[in-house]
């Protein structure tokens, strides 16, 4: 019994130690509604991906260090719970006990974080985020249409492809570059616990459990995005309500930790066009 409380009590420790670290990054963990989203971008740029490939392909030095200094760290985490399972180290198991199987597990966890953010680097480096600051408020609809919006992606009619029915006239540039601006911003709110300003974004659901998220935070996150590019992988009217799903790729870095993250965030987003004036509010997060 006293193994199993033991036990119990390390296994909570772990995962207090998973939530405060998805809980460093507005959103982190996903939460609200979500889609099946595909990203939109035409074939033709698929010779911008091979070089890119090809270029990851020059470095096989470096990330075989990266494979075998995860296989290392594991092996040791796991050698040393091994060793403690079996020299019968829970048998009057103390305090100091406990924090180390917890410190352990949490090695674990950030080596397989570790491997996760070298395997989702982003494709594209220095994309600006100086965009318009009003990029998620009403498009409007009177517009022509922006020559070439449409041409960025590939609009055919597979009947299993993810619906992409932008409205007339969008400025799909314009909202992708305040998007950016938008991530960052939500970003700097949740380090400074500024919650009226993420309020001003989200949907009131969204919002009830942003702030739960966030003052379960023992220690104030110090995120700074290093690396952040978007594009719009979903789009489709449902009635009155316009829904546009934007997926952020990039790379942050936690200032308290000294480490670095790979960004893969979706923001579902929606708009009520029968209500005038109305802006996007975002509805679901999905983070990985």
């Amino acid at each position: 019994m006293k193994s199993f409380l033991t036990l119990l009590t390390s296994l909570c420790l772990v995962f207090a130690f998973v939530g405060e670290a998805q809980a460093k990054r507005f959103g982190g963990g996903g939460f609200g509604k979500s889609h099946k989203t595909t990203p939109f971008f035409k074939k033709k740029q698929e010779p911008q991906k091979q070089a890119d490939q090809k270029n990851g392909q020059n470095q096989p030095a470096q990330k075989g260090r990266g494979l075998m200094g995860g296989m290392l760290g594991g092996l040791l985490a796991g050698g040393l719970f091994a060793y403690l399972l079996g020299s019968g180290a829970f048998e009057g198991i103390q305090f100091m006990d406990i924090l180390l199987l917890a410190a352990v597990a949490f090695i674990a966890l950030k080596i397989f974080r570790s491997m996760a953010a070298g395997q989702r680097q982003p494709a594209h480096a220095g994309v600006s985020s100086n965009g318009t600051g009003q990029a998620m408020q009403r498009q409007s609809v009177e517009m022509p249409p922006k020559a070439g919006a449409a041409q960025m992606f590939d609009t055919g009619s597979s009947h299993d492809e993810t619906p992409l029915n932008l409205p007339q006239g969008f400025d799909v540039e314009a909202f992708v570059q305040g998007s950016l601006e938008h991530y960052r911003t939500v970003q700097q709110a949740w380090n400074d616990g500024n919650l009226e300003v993420i309020e001003e974004y989200v949907s009131a659901p969204l919002f009830a459990g942003l702030k739960q998220q966030r003052e379960r935070l023992m220690v104030p996150p110090q995120t700074e995005i290093l690396d952040l590019n978007a594009e719009i992988v979903r789009a489709d009217q449902t009635g009155s309500v316009a829904e546009i799903s934007i997926l952020f790729r990039g790379l942050c870095k936690d200032e308290l930790e000294k480490s670095e993250d790979g960004i893969f965030d979706t923001w579902h987003l929606e708009r009520d066009t029968a209500v005038e004036g109305s802006n996007w509010v975002i509805v679901g997060i999905e983070a990985e």
